[in-house]
């Protein structure tokens, strides 16, 4: 049975090449068998003063620790054949992508999957499904944003969902919970997603994109016919961004919905252009677009919570270039973007 390897990085600043600490702790279901702790050194010692309020790991922390290209053989052992987990698994699965990268080191391709995701499905009502909020909720203490109790957090949470469910292995979990595998390669990053009939994505095995495919209430795939005129504008700007989108590999929050689809297209549209879709503002992202919102969503005239307005004026200053684009500056960045739009209202 293939072992899952659950593991959390802690990074000195926004780059995520920058790993300082690393946790793991091999999930064999449905318990933990193993687990370790690696301090890092970044190759470069800048420990941004946001990143240390949130560890609290410091340049001096890490000065004697091994570089990355030390530690990565014996990491190499502790991961290889297993399916990499995480809470946030798109964060961790980048930074792990990125400081390999920065090492010149290559990663064997490697199945991806993640416990906001699965604790989302798992435990549908509750309010926030942080890795905090569920640790307070199954009564687990442990020592937040050390790598190594996050990653016997998010073990734990993986192994609670599968005891509520019932799923003997990973792969029946996955199957319950309508949830599809992301991966990591050398170069790239496919994140985990969710999958609901009606309107989910497949996805090409070796490619990280995908193709919008709908199905009827029975399953069995819907034949295309007559596409609404949201759907038209959108296959048309994704026709002429074919192999020219300056949004590829983008990290991207969107804040209400796009040209007038649902939550799930518009997420699915951006994703479609090569965008990396997250669910908050966090040291990757690079954009949050303000498309239309819902009058409950205007907690400000600009779409944008004070508190992500404070998170985002915070950011900046500590050197993370983040760009605020509304439906119009984002169509105008796409090729024909503005144009088909245009030529769909009239």
């Amino acid at each position: 049975m293939q072992s899952i390897a659950v593991l959390d990085f802690e990074t000195a600043n926004h780059q995520s090449n920058s790993a300082c600490q690393l946790g793991i702790a091999i999930v064999e279901p449905w318990r933990i068998v193993r687990e370790k702790r690696w301090m890092i050194r970044p190759r470069r010692l800048y420990f941004s003063p946001r990143c240390v309020a949130v560890h609290g790991i410091t340049a001096k922390d890490v000065l004697n620790a091994p570089t990355w290209d030390e530690i990565w053989s014996e990491v190499c052992q502790w991961i290889d054949g297993s399916v990499l987990v995480a809470h946030n698994a798109g964060f961790d699965a980048n930074v792990l992508m990125s400081t390999c990268i920065a090492h010149d080191l290559a990663i064997a391709p490697l199945d991806l999957q993640c416990t906001r995701l699965i604790s989302k499905r798992s435990w549908p009502a509750l309010r926030s499904h942080s890795l905090a909020s569920m640790a307070e909720y199954l009564s687990i203490v442990f020592a937040h944003h050390d790598a190594l109790e996050d990653a016997k957090v998010s073990a734990r949470l993986l192994i609670e969902a599968a005891s509520k469910s019932g799923a003997e292995d990973l792969e029946q979990l996955e199957n319950q919970l309508g949830l599809v595998r992301g991966r990591v390669w050398s170069d790239r990053v496919r994140h985990p997603r969710t999958v609901r009939r009606s309107r989910i994505e497949t996805v090409a095995e070796n490619h990280s994109r995908y193709e919008p495919r709908r199905f009827s209430k029975d399953g069995s795939p819907l034949q295309s016919g007559k596409q609404h005129r949201p759907r038209r504008m959108a296959d048309e700007i994704l026709k002429a961004s074919l192999g020219n989108s300056p949004i590829e590999g983008k990290y991207m929050v969107l804040i209400g919905t796009l040209l007038g689809l649902d939550r799930q297209d518009s997420a699915a549209f951006l994703s479609q252009l090569g965008a990396k879709i997250q669910a908050d503002i966090n040291l990757q992202t690079q954009y949050v677009i303000l498309g239309s919102l819902c009058e409950s969503e205007f907690d400000t005239l600009a779409g944008i919570t004070t508190r992500r307005q404070k998170d985002i004026a915070d950011r900046k200053e500590n050197g993370q270039a983040l760009t605020i684009l509304s439906q119009r500056q984002l169509l105008a960045m796409l090729p024909a973007g503005l144009e088909t739009a245009r030529d769909q209202e009239r």
